[in-house]
């Protein structure tokens, strides 16, 4: 079976991602070595790949990923800023939240801007 991933998003891959969103277009193991080149600026062992992918076959989220990695001592101690990150982790506990992450669901849903009726 062909990788979904052309030669040219692994050699994307072999510099770090200038964006969250960027970085979030990679998918699986390029998505996690990525993401370790991005952040901690280093190839990704065997072990935290194994982990990581296991975790996403879990259902974690790429945004619960990276933000596990960077919030790593090691990702800590590299103090790297990833444009976009901030904002994906908050629009993800936005969702998550209790009593308004059904609304902010709502309010994303397609895309379009949704009004409240008028106050009667």
């Amino acid at each position: 079976m062909a990788s979904r991933h052309s030669e040219f998003d692994i050699f994307l891959a072999a510099r770090p991602a200038r964006s969250a969103q960027e970085l979030m277009r990679a998918d699986g193991a390029l998505f996690v070595r990525w993401a370790y080149i991005t952040l901690l600026e280093r190839q990704a062992d065997p072990q935290g790949l194994a982990f990581y992918l296991q975790r996403m076959e879990a259902g974690k989220t790429k945004v619960s990923v990276l933000k596990q990695i960077s919030r790593s001592p090691e990702g800590r101690a590299h103090r790297r800023h990833l444009p976009g990150l901030q904002a994906a982790v908050r629009r993800a506990m936005m969702k998550r939240a209790p009593v308004i992450g059904p609304v902010y669901r709502w309010l994303l849903a397609d895309g379009s801007v949704k009004r409240l009726p008028p106050p009667r």
